[in-house]
């Protein structure tokens, strides 16, 4: 699965806070079909390990309309998951409407820019993430100007910062608010950078990637034009070059 020519492709790494050791490697795009972006994502998690998956997300509203995520392992497919976001399927006898921009429950971390009215300072936005057939999770989402520019892999840049919570209340809707209101304040933190200028890249990530799980941190690696020749490193030390592609990949785009 090879992106089309003239398309940028970013590279990012995650690393285990504790340990330090590289958890996995992403390589994403985007790609315009009609009205519509459909995000790439190809993760590898090991030498012999990875994972295929995209994100269709209208232009024309927020949330997302289709996910489809493949495992493999020494190119065999293991495990697979497709998800629709189609109200007349996904409403169930006896269960509460589901919020109209949903996301399935593994989502990019580009949708968290995209959930803000504007990318900018003081702008806010709600994630919402559907977790079971009947419920939901919502993340409340702010956004301010970070105080200093942002030093990745890829090189130095003036940084938009992100912050995502999860919103007590859709994980535990029944319980009194009083009490959620003293468990708020624990709740942890996801903090992102954005690159502050279009195309808003993702340059760093701060947190868990869900509830409970280990601190990690994702870094953007270098970012590159499928099909263009080489670059020579920036002064900032990045370096662009593109990757060859895997014999017999094949392209979706159009």
């Amino acid at each position: 699965m090879t992106p089309p020519p003239g398309t940028e492709v970013d590279e990012t790494r995650q690393t285990a806070n504790v340990t330090g050791e590289v958890l996995n490697q992403v390589k994403s795009w985007n790609e315009m079909v009609d009205d519509d972006t459909i995000h790439v994502e190809i993760t590898t998690l090991s030498p012999s390990q990875f994972e295929v998956a995209f994100w269709l997300f209208p232009n024309h509203r927020k949330g997302c309309t289709m996910y489809k995520w493949t495992l493999y392992d020494h190119g065999r497919a293991l495990q697979s998951a497709f998800w629709r976001n189609d109200a007349a399927v996904m409403r169930l006898a006896g269960a509460a409407d589901l919020p109209p921009d949903l996301y399935p429950d593994s989502v990019p971390w580009a949708a968290f820019i995209r959930v803000l009215d504007m990318p900018r300072d003081g702008s806010e936005g709600s994630l919402h993430q559907q977790i079971t057939p009947y419920s939901y999770v919502g993340q409340e989402v702010w956004a301010s100007s970070s105080s200093k520019p942002i030093s990745v892999p890829a090189g130095t840049f003036t940084a938009l910062k992100v912050t995502a919570k999860v919103d007590i209340t859709t994980v535990m809707p029944n319980w009194p608010r009083f009490v959620l209101q003293v468990i708020k304040p624990v709740i942890p933190e996801n903090t992102l950078y954005f690159e502050a200028a279009p195309p808003h890249r993702l340059l760093k990530q701060e947190g868990t990637t869900f509830v409970g799980g280990p601190e990690v941190t994702t870094e953007l690696v270098r970012y590159y034009i499928a099909g263009a020749p080489p670059l020579v490193a920036a002064a900032t030390g990045a370096y662009h070059a593109p990757i060859p592609s895997a014999p017999g990949a094949a392209s979706i785009s159009r």
